[in-house]
């Protein structure tokens, strides 16, 4: 039960503040806080992942029209 504050989702708002803020930067890896949840890729392939991720979190919080939805990563 330590876990559960771990898995409330951010509001929408909160999901596009942290875009905002890691856009401009270059990654090849992502360290998630529990087993699995690490990822890694080549290039731009695991920011374009982590931007997916946010947009179905935002989806699935019923925000079907939220600007996030359309960015892109560049």
């Amino acid at each position: 039960m330590w876990s559960i504050p771990n898995m409330i989702p951010l509001p929408p708002s909160e999901i596009e503040q942290i875009w905002h803020r890691i856009e401009p930067f270059e990654w090849e890896e992502t360290y998630g806080a529990f087993h699995g949840l690490d990822i890694r890729g080549k290039g731009k392939d695991v920011k374009a992942r982590m931007l997916e991720s946010m947009k179905i979190q935002v989806r699935n919080e019923g925000y079907d029209k939220h600007p996030l939805l359309g960015f892109k990563v560049q």
